[in-house]
C-alpha cells in the first residue's frame, strides 16, 4: 500500500525555503498526501515517468501537428510577449545586483571667468579653471541584506523563466487540441454534408413514389422536413469548421483568413491502462513538483518572497557606508588628472534608523504577510495542479470506455440503416422509420467524432497537467531559445549558484519534498517554531 504522509503543502514549501528566510504556514494544510496519484497503479522502482513525460509530441505520432506546434513557437505573439517578460525580469536582477558593486562617479567642470572693465583701455582678463571631482561609494553588506534583495531579484528571474516555459507548453497545448478540434469539425461538416445528400436521395424517391401512388403526402412533407434539418445543420457545422480554423490561426500569428486544412482523420489512441485498469507511466505527485513549469514559478515566487521578507527585516539594522571623493583643479586641462595633485577624502559612516513613523517596521510586516501569502499561494497551486491531473487520470479510463462504447453503437446504427432501407425500397417499412434510422446513425456517427475527439483533448491535458515535454526540431521545452546567450554570471560565488534564473541546474526541491512528507505528525507541528528560531524569523518588531 502506498504509504501516507500527514503534512502540509505550505509547511513543505517553507522547508524548501530554508535558506530563502520563508516563514511558516501553518493553517495551510493538506490532510493526506499520497505517495501515488489515485487513478494510478503503484509500481515501485520504475521510473514511471518516463513514458508521457518525454516528448508528448512524438507519442501523437503526428508530423502535421509538430509543424503547427513549432510555427506557433515561432510566430505566437503572447509568447513573444512572454519572452520579452523574461528578458525584462533578467535585466533587472541585474540592477538589483549592481547594489552590491561600488558606485563610482566622475564630475568634470569647466569655468571661464572675465575681470570688469578698467579704464582707460576698457580691456577685460579672462581666466579658465577646470575641475575633476571624481567619487566612489560602497555599502558594505554586512547583514546580507543586499545580497537577499540580488537572491530575490534572481528567483524572480527564474520564475519568469518558469512562466515563459508554462507558456510554451500551454500554446503547444492549446495547438494541439485546436488541431484536433478542426479535424473532428472538419469530419462533422463532412457528415453533414453526406447527410443532406441522403435527405435529398429520400425526397427523390418519396416524390417517385408518391407519383406512383405508393407513398402519401406524409411521406413527402417527412423528407422535406428532415432535409432542411439537415441542411440547417450543415450550415451550422461549416461555421463551427471555420471558427475552429481561425482560433488555430490566431494561435500560428496567421491571420485569421479559415483557410488552414484539417487532415481527414483522428489519430487513435493506444490505452494507458494496464491489465488491472491502472494507469501506468506519469511518475508520481513529488515528481510533477519539479516538473510542472507553473510549480516551479511557483515555488521560486515564494522563496523570493521570503528573501524580501529578510531584506526587509535587516533595513532596520544599521548600515555601513564608505564613501571616497577627489577634487582636483587646473588651468590647463590635462592636469587635472594628476593624481599628485589631487585632493582627496575618505568617508565610514554607520546609519542607524531610529525614527521613521513606523515606516520600517511596517513594510517588515508587510514583507513577511506576503512571504506568508505566497507560500499560501504555492499550496493552492499544487492542490490545483493535483486535481488537474487526478481529474484527467479519471476522464482518461471514462473518455476510453465511452469511446468503445459509441464505436458499437455507431456499427449498429449503420447496419440498422442499411437494413430499414432495404425494407423500404421493398415496401416492407414506411419513411418515418427509414428518416429515423438514418437520424439515428447520424447521431452515432457524431457521437463517436466528438468522443474520439473528446479523448484526444483530454489526453493532451493530461500531458500539459504532467508538465509533460516536448521537443521541436531538437530544442527542448524547457530549454527554450530564452535560455540561449546565456550571459556569464560574475559573481555566482557570492551566493549560491542555483540561485541563477539562467542555468538548467534544478533545486533539490524533490529531496526536500520527499524527506518532508515522510515527517509525522508531531513533526510537522514542530518544524514551524524550529524553521522561525534557525532563521530568526520571530515576531516581527
Amino acid at each position: 500500500m502506498s504509504p501516507k504522509w500527514r503534512m502540509g503543502v505550505a509547511l513543505l514549501a517553507i522547508t524548501i525555503a530554508t535558506g530563502c528566510a520563508s516563514t511558516p504556514v501553518e493553517e495551510a494544510t493538506l490532510s493526506q498526501i499520497p505517495g501515488s496519484f489515485t487513478e494510478t497503479a503503484s509500481t515501485a522502482g520504475d521510473d514511471q515517468s518516463a513514458a508521457l513525460t518525454a516528448n508528448w509530441l512524438t507519442i501523437l505520432q503526428d508530423p502535421a501537428l509538430e509543424a503547427l506546434v513549432g510555427e506557433a513557437m515561432a510566430h505566437n505573439n503572447n509568447l513573444g510577449a512572454a519572452a520579452e517578460r523574461l528578458n525584462a525580469a533578467r535585466q533587472g536582477a541585474y540592477a538589483v545586483r549592481a547594489g552590491l558593486l561600488p558606485s563610482l562617479n566622475a564630475n568634470i567642470s569647466s569655468t571661464r571667468t572675465a575681470s570688469p572693465e578698467l579704464p582707460p583701455a576698457g580691456n577685460r582678463n579672462y581666466n579658465t579653471a577646470y575641475g575633476f571631482t571624481p567619487s566612489l561609494s560602497w555599502e558594505a553588506d554586512i547583514w546580507a541584506r543586499l545580497t537577499d534583495r540580488t537572491r530575490a531579484a534572481y528567483l524572480d528571474a527564474r520564475s519568469s523563466q518558469a512562466d515563459y516555459d508554462a507558456a510554451r507548453l500551454s500554446i503547444a497545448g492549446a495547438v494541439a487540441q485546436g488541431w484536433y478540434g478542426l479535424v473532428a469539425a472538419r469530419l462533422q461538416r463532412e457528415l453533414a454534408e453526406r447527410d443532406v445528400a441522403t435527405g435529398e436521395a429520400n425526397l427523390r424517391i418519396t416524390t417517385r413514389r408518391y407519383e406512383r401512388g405508393i407513398s402519401s403526402p406524409l411521406d413527402v412533407r417527412l423528407a422535406r422536413s428532415s432535409l432542411a434539418t439537415s441542411r440547417a445543420l450543415l450550415l451550422t457545422r461549416e461555421r463551427v469548421e471555420k471558427e475552429s480554423a481561425r482560433r488555430l490561426e490566431l494561435l500560428l500569428g496567421r491571420y485569421p483568413s479559415a483557410e488552414l486544412a484539417a487532415a481527414a482523420n483522428l489519430p487513435d489512441l493506444s490505452s494507458l491502462s494496464g491489465e488491472d485498469g491502472a494507469v501506468r507511466g506519469i511518475g508520481t505527485p513529488q515528481q510533477v513538483l519539479t516538473r510542472r513549469p507553473d510549480l516551479i514559478a511557483a515555488e521560486a515566487s515564494m522563496r523570493s518572497a521570503g528573501l524580501n521578507a529578510s531584506a526587509a527585516r535587516k533595513a532596520l539594522l544599521p548600515s555601513l557606508r564608505l564613501t571616497a571623493s577627489g577634487n582636483g583643479s587646473s588651468a590647463n586641462f590635462s592636469d587635472i588628472f594628476d593624481i599628485d595633485a589631487l585632493a582627496g577624502t575618505l568617508l565610514t559612516s554607520i546609519a542607524q534608523p531610529i525614527f521613521q513613523g513606523g515606516a520600517l517596521r511596517a513594510n517588515a510586516k508587510g514583507a513577511a504577510a506576503r512571504a506568508r501569502a505566497s507560500a499560501y499561494a504555492y499550496a493552492q497551486t499544487v492542490l490545483n495542479a493535483y486535481s488537474e491531473i487526478e481529474n484527467a487520470l479519471m476522464n482518461e479510463g471514462i473518455l476510453e470506455a465511452r469511446e468503445e462504447a459509441l464505436h458499437i453503437a455507431y456499427e449498429e446504427a449503420v447496419a440498422t440503416e442499411e437494413l430499414t432501407q432495404r425494407q423500404y425500397i421493398n415496401g416492407t417499412t414506411n419513411i418515418f422509420n427509414l428518416i429515423n434510422a438514418q437520424q439515428r446513425r447520424i447521431l452515432a456517427e457524431s457521437q463517436y467524432i466528438d468522443s474520439k475527439s473528446a479523448r484526444l483533448s483530454n489526453r493532451i491535458g493530461l500531458y500539459m497537467a504532467l508538465g509533460g515535454n516536448f521537443s521541436i526540431d531538437g530544442q527542448d521545452s524547457q530549454n527554450s531559445s530564452a535560455n540561449q546567450n546565456k550571459p556569464r554570471n560574475l559573481f555566482r560565488r557570492w551566493w549560491r549558484a542555483d540561485i541563477s534564473p539562467f542555468e538548467e541546474t534544478k533545486t533539490s526541491s524533490a529531496s526536500l519534498i520527499a524527506s518532508t512528507f515522510a515527517e509525522n505528525t508531531a513533526a510537522a507541528k514542530a518544524a514551524p517554531e524550529t524553521i522561525r528560531g534557525n532563521l530568526g524569523l520571530g515576531d516581527t518588531p
